[in-house]
């Protein structure tokens, strides 16, 4: 058991490292790049990746050492959850590729369609009223009665004045919006004496100069993770790496889109936590594809008679378990958000799922095939291409 463990941490010691370290560059191209709350996500996330590490290499490490040298525990897991499976993920490449990759465009057309009606008042700006009471509403009855009318992005809050003891009511709408939707509320809540104290035009917290940051720190973000990749590994997992982040951002914004639009689970509006939720789907997506393509590099170590696509095969049934679990214990989080929250919580959490089985799919099915037609399904062509091609025993032997 001791063995065991000493040798499971020395052999996922670098899989941790090369899938944080991907995520590590796109946060620091954010907070190169970004501006506002774009380099804000990539601060928060740089802390979190670096939390992540230590807690994987350092804490896990120590906690595992103790229940063994220290308690003597004999046995970790003794459930095992999830048995590898062999399951043939190739067989299924060309119609899982086509048919996500037609969701993709379904998605775009729906942005460019529907693009005026898609960005919330973080983008184009709007009104705000300040509104006085005599009798207080809470904000999930304001809220409820907003979605039920389907008025769209409005933020509904309290504030207490400064230097008095009362508190007054603050809406922020699109503009030319709020005075409509106050009459709404006076309807609604007749007994709560609304009425208007005060309004004015507010400009878009998130300006058309954060949003060119921003793509532009994703494109920068997805080329530092191509040379990297390629550097580390080798060109082919590189670009396979790439294409299946940019198909999982987009699938993710296109199902968000396509789900708004006909009214179900969201509401379709993109705002300024819309935007590090997507940033986010750039970081869990590279960090799933290196995990699998780092199984692959080991796979073709391990069994040089093997031809490329068993190999691929064989590494993702055994790393789909991994997969399964760490999908499922985030989705727990992510759908915990959804259900308990409202409002933008649950856009939030619904681009969180979509991006968490986007992620999961594309590592099996757009990543790996990638690889795979980028060498043409020759095992030989990737080991050419290696910065340091690999040198098996068999050939020394026989050199000698």
């Amino acid at each position: 058991m001791k063995n065991a463990t000493a040798g499971a941490f020395d052999k996922v010691t670098s899989t941790i490292v090369d899938a944080n370290v991907t995520t590590l560059i796109t946060a620091s191209i954010l907070i190169w790049l970004g501006t506002g709350p774009v380099k804000g996500f990539g601060i928060t996330l740089a802390i979190g990746i670096c939390a992540s590490i230590f807690c994987a290499l350092v804490v896990t490490r120590f906690m595992i050492d103790f229940l063994v040298h220290g308690a003597g525990v004999s046995k970790i897991l003794g459930l095992e959850l999830l048995t590898e499976k062999k399951i043939d993920f190739f067989k299924f490449r060309k119609p899982a590729f086509i048919a996500s990759w037609a969701l993709v465009l379904a998605g775009a057309a729906s942005v460019v369609i529907h693009h005026d009606n898609i960005l919330g008042k973080d983008f184009t700006g709007g009104d705000e009223m300040t509104i006085s009471y005599s009798e207080r509403v809470e904000s999930d009855a304001i809220t409820q009665v907003l979605e039920e009318n389907e008025l769209g992005d409005i933020t509904v809050n309290y504030q207490n004045l400064i230097g008095e003891d009362r508190e007054i009511l603050k809406i922020q709408t699109p503009f030319d919006q709020a005075r409509p939707i106050l009459e709404i509320l006076q309807g609604a809540f007749p007994e709560a004496g609304l009425e208007q104290a005060g309004i004015n035009q507010i400009g878009a917290s998130i300006s058309k100069t954060i949003q060119w940051n921003a793509l532009l720190s994703v494109l920068a973000a997805l080329v530092g993770i191509l040379l990297y990749v390629a550097l580390r590994f080798e060109v082919g997992y590189g670009v396979g790496a790439v294409v299946a982040t940019i198909h999982d951002v987009l699938m993710t914004i296109g199902i968000f889109v396509l789900c708004g639009e006909i009214g179900l689970f969201v509401s379709g509006q993109f705002t300024a936590p819309m935007l590090a939720a997507i940033l986010m789907i750039v970081g869990y997506s590279i960090n799933d594809t290196i995990v699998a393509f780092d199984r692959i590099r080991e796979e073709l170590e391990l069994n040089p008679g093997t031809d490329l696509r068993s190999i691929i095969n064989l590494a993702i049934n055994r790393v789909f378990s991994r997969t399964l679990l760490t999908s499922i214990t985030t989705l727990l989080a992510a759908t915990s958000l959804y259900v308990f929250g409202a409002g933008v919580i649950n856009d939030l959490a619904f681009i969180f799922i979509i991006g968490i089985l986007t992620g999961t799919f594309s590592s099996i099915f757009i990543a790996s095939p990638i690889f795979f037609w980028w060498h043409q399904g020759d095992r030989r062509h990737v080991e050419e291409r290696q910065l340091m091609p690999k040198r098996y025993e068999w050939e020394s032997q026989k050199e000698a």
